[in-house]
């Protein structure tokens, strides 16, 4: 008999009524036997909880209160649900595949390491393209990428044992006792890499993050907070958190790591001193904001490292394992020059250079 666990949807909002209606509307068709669906509101002001109440009855609301980010909005929400499965849905999406959640299910189910599995996240606007099918290493330590966005989407991941290094926050099912084990999401971050981060933890300590290519789902990239984040609080935020997560996650690789990090700091804030000022700043405050939390992020690193089950070889083939990634448009000339520049600094560290 074909075991249907149960599995909770846990939707996140923060004055996102603009989005609600067709996320919500779509999830209500979704096909499979043991669903609970949890909207989670982080003190929204814009009606978001009242249309939910009039117009979705059977989606539960859990109230926050306040605005506690991604990471807390998620971290008090999985405390009081009770699903084997728990499902992160971002609030701008559309469920494409009503038998989504069966696939992510099923693939969860073939192999009890799996802890996390990744949708196929395609543009709201063009369907046909790739948003997001999970994440992966930019070369020399200076981020995470979506692999495939922008691509058109031909399967190309869909076969051949495809896995992203980390799932996608904005549709991804990850199993709620391991998500409780390595204590959720970093809630220093409150925005930004907070995937990639548990991604990276769930690796360390054994678990592998797969990907079902039949759960579909179209994103609205950055549609809840593209109007509310201006870009230099946007790099300041995810500048800070990478850093943090390289400070706790990193094992041998960590001077490695550190001194391509501070290299490429320092070329960016150079870069935008002159042009947006604003951005230079946001780099260095990054930078100043981890001196303040860094006892914190020691004792983090300590219970990380002491529990971790593999080598850090495995961990960044995974991490930087050579796929194709997104190039944002324009300054190709100067990202051919950094990577040029960190080729060169990395002779001879004998650690992967993709």
């Amino acid at each position: 008999m074909r075991r249907h666990p149960k599995v909770s949807v846990l939707i996140l909002n923060y004055n996102g009524l603009k989005w609600l209606p067709i996320c919500l509307s779509s999830v209500a068709e979704t096909d499979y036997p043991n669903l609970e669906i949890y909207l989670i509101d982080n003190g929204s002001a814009d009606g978001s909880v009242d249309y939910v109440q009039r117009n979705h009855p059977q989606v539960k609301i859990i109230l926050n209160g306040e605005n506690l980010g991604f990471a807390g909005g998620y971290n008090r929400a999985v405390e009081r649900v009770d699903g084997e499965f728990i499902i992160l849905l971002n609030n701008d999406t559309k469920v494409l595949e009503p038998k989504w959640i069966r696939h992510l299910v099923d693939e969860a189910l073939k192999d009890p390491d799996v802890a996390a599995v990744a949708c196929k996240l395609v543009s709201m606007d063009d369907p046909s393209r790739l948003d997001s099918v999970g994440g992966m290493g930019i070369p020399y330590w200076r981020g995470f990428v979506d692999v495939g966005r922008g691509e058109r989407d031909r399967g190309q991941y869909d076969h051949g044992g495809f896995e992203p290094f980390a799932f996608c926050g904005g549709a991804a099912l990850v199993k709620r006792d391991v998500f409780a084990k390595l204590d959720g999401f970093d809630e220093k971050f409150f925005l930004y890499f907070e995937d990639a981060d548990l991604s990276w933890r769930l690796r360390l300590s054994g678990y592998k993050v797969s990907y079902a290519p039949q759960a579909r789902v179209a994103h609205r990239s950055s549609g809840t907070t593209e109007l509310a984040i201006a870009e230099d609080k946007r790099l300041y935020l995810c500048h800070r958190n990478l850093l943090r997560a390289i400070l706790k996650n990193c094992g041998s690789s960590l001077t490695w790591a550190i001194r391509n990090y501070l290299f490429y700091t320092l070329l960016m804030a150079a870069g935008f001193a002159l042009l947006e000022p604003k951005k230079a700043l946001a780099a260095l405050m990054a930078l100043l904001w981890n001196l303040t939390v860094l006892r914190d992020t020691y004792n983090r690193r300590l219970r990380i490292q002491a529990s971790r089950k593999v080598e850090e070889t495995e961990i960044l083939e995974k991490m930087y394992a050579g796929l194709r990634r997104y190039q944002p448009p324009g300054r190709a000339k100067l990202r051919r020059i950094l990577d040029a520049l960190f080729e060169r600094l990395d002779r001879g560290s004998g650690l992967p250079r993709r």
